[in-house]
């Protein structure tokens, strides 16, 4: 079997080094038949954009022998060479405007030293148009320009405001040498986590076409089902041994955690690249590998600014207005709409297409998780947001909390809560129900309990309902009024009907009603009430 490498992302080393190689080369040739092209693609991280990248390059610099078994080596490409300028700027010293002008220039000389031409200029775009000017006046071919992570020198001085705009002048003024060297370019191609806006950064190259939510274009990138069985068959029939499953139940457990990022509303559905690697590199062990590796400090930050709630990603939608209204300098304001970190969430990969909604007049689609490891990642992220601890420390209170929901002991369960809601720093506290709710369903989901929040029935919706064991606990929760008007509630909207059935099975149902404080004394459950019905003729 052919090694598997999540750390490659040059094209000629992967193929060089032997590695396995899933071929996306048809995509590729969908984009340089043409004499012109100029494309955006965007994609969360480490999903494949810099291997697209590099793979384009090959392509263009005519290493033809690189491409021997694969799909564009037999088609009717010429394979003709042609200058290249690619830039990375992922590997950039974006932590001033002078460090990330020293450093394009750095780039850029370098790349005209090595093909033999000389360039001047006072500021990086007037280097840059230099650069495309001379590499056409030598080689009499149309220059190819590939920049790699377009928008991280913005993003990453995203929560400087000053810094962020100094940046986006200077970059402004290079991305419109694009522009004004058109007629001298044979193939454009950048690509980048967020999307470019027509009133964002990026206005100056309102030419480029975006293919990123192209359905011919939604699978470029990432795995198809039918690419992991072509690709990897070899490592599931021995994963499957190993695990003592069938290859049949290791390819469900791998679509579970791993499958589901849908980049096109009618595009297929593939699998993250990183992920499926490292299970098989990891003794085909489940971990948040692509997690692990992908979350940009700028979505946490963000996250723990807008104090995102469970409530808004159960409602995230996507219509293009949002889409094509999403600026990326709106998020060094010191308040970000909900509507915009949700668009944030799926371009970042955290949230993906989801089922069209119906009875809209335009398209709108639900966005959901794509899969387990995004949620469960996800959720514990949000829950350490929330709580203002790491993650390691709430483990072991949610382990107390399992343990006693699993018994019935529900004063135990309050105990420790109330221990966890007076450890999170006082500044943290929001007063509203959804934040205390937020705060419980997620250290219910850390448990790795059964936990449904906003549970609708015929006449209301419940704030929670948890099952661990034989127990189902119906939760309802207010804040700086009373226990008692929470049970109140769950009698009055008949919140017990929808168990019924759940009651004749034997299954024992307790509603809980709970009072938050916001009292700068209290800032905690306040009182709680307990009601065990298993038995009642309610």
């Amino acid at each position: 079997m052919r090694s598997i490498s999540t750390s490659i992302s040059t094209f000629s080393k992967l193929i060089e080094s032997n590695c396995l190689y899933v071929d996306k080369t048809e995509y590729i040739y969908r984009m340089v038949k043409a004499p012109f092209g100029q494309y955006f693609y965007s994609r969360p991280r480490r999903f494949g954009k810099s291997l697209t990248v590099s793979t384009l390059e090959a392509v263009f610099a005519g290493q033809k022998n690189l491409f021997e078994g694969l799909w564009i080596y037999e088609s009717d490409y010429e394979w003709a060479k042609y200058p290249i300028i690619h830039i990375d700027f992922g590997r950039s010293d974006s932590t001033s405007k002078e460090n990330l002008e020293k450093w394009i220039g750095k780039e850029l000389a370098g790349i005209a030293k090595s093909n033999g031409v000389e360039i001047s200029g006072d500021s990086p775009a007037l280097m840059f148009g230099e650069l495309i000017k001379a590499l056409y006046n030598k080689e009499s071919k149309g220059v190819v320009i590939l920049i790699d992570e377009y928008d991280r020198p913005v993003t990453n001085n995203i929560e400087d405001g000053r810094r962020v705009d100094e940046i986006r002048i200077m970059m402004e003024a290079f991305y419109q040498m694009i522009k004004g060297y058109e007629s001298m370019l044979r193939f454009v191609f950048l690509t980048g986590i967020t999307r470019l806006s027509q009133v964002s950064i990026f206005s100056k190259l309102n030419n480029l076409e975006d293919i990123s939510r192209r359905t011919e274009y939604s699978s470029m990138v990432g795995y198809t089902d039918e690419e992991l069985d072509r690709y990897f068959d070899d490592y599931i029939r021995e994963g499957a041994s190993k695990l003592n499953c069938t290859e049949n139940e290791l390819k469900a457990s791998l679509t579970k955690w791993y499958d589901g990022f849908r980049f096109a509303p009618n595009g297929k559905s593939v699998y993250n690249p990183v992920s499926i690697g490292q299970f098989f590199n990891n003794g085909c062990e489940f971990g948040n590998y692509w997690y692990a590796t992908a979350t940009p400090v700028m979505l946490v930050n963000q996250a723990k600014k807008q104090k995102l709630t469970i409530e808004d990603i159960e409602n995230a939608v996507f219509t293009d207005v949002s889409y094509n209204s999403f600026d990326l300098m709106s998020l060094a304001g010191d308040e970000l709409n909900t509507q915009m970190l949700v668009q944030l969430l799926f371009q970042t990969g955290y949230l993906t297409f989801g089922d069209r909604i119906q009875g809209t007049i335009n398209p709108a689609y639900k966005l959901v998780y794509p899969n387990y490891e995004v949620r469960q990642s996800f959720e514990m992220e949000l829950t350490s947001i929330y709580a203002g601890q790491g993650v390691q420390e709430i483990n072991s209170m949610v382990t107390l909390v399992q343990q006693a929901a699993g018994v019935g002991d529900v004063d135990r369960m309050m105990s420790v809560l109330k221990s966890m809601f007076a450890s999170v720093p006082y500044d943290l506290h929001l007063k509203y129900e959804k934040y205390y709710q937020s705060l419980l369903f997620l250290t219910f989901k850390m448990c790795g309990m059964d936990v449904v929040a906003e549970d609708r029935t015929n006449i209301g919706r419940i704030d929670a309902v948890l099952r661990s064991g034989e127990y189902i606990y119906v939760i309802e929760c207010k804040l700086d009024k009373s226990a008692e008007k929470a049970i109140e509630q769950i009698e009055a909207k008949k919140y017990a009907e929808k168990f019924e059935i759940d009651k004749e099975l034997c299954k024992k149902i307790i509603w809980i009603g709970m009072n938050f404080s916001y009292d700068d004394n209290i800032r905690n459950i306040e009182s709680y009430r307990v009601e065990d019905i298993s038995m009642s003729s309610r």
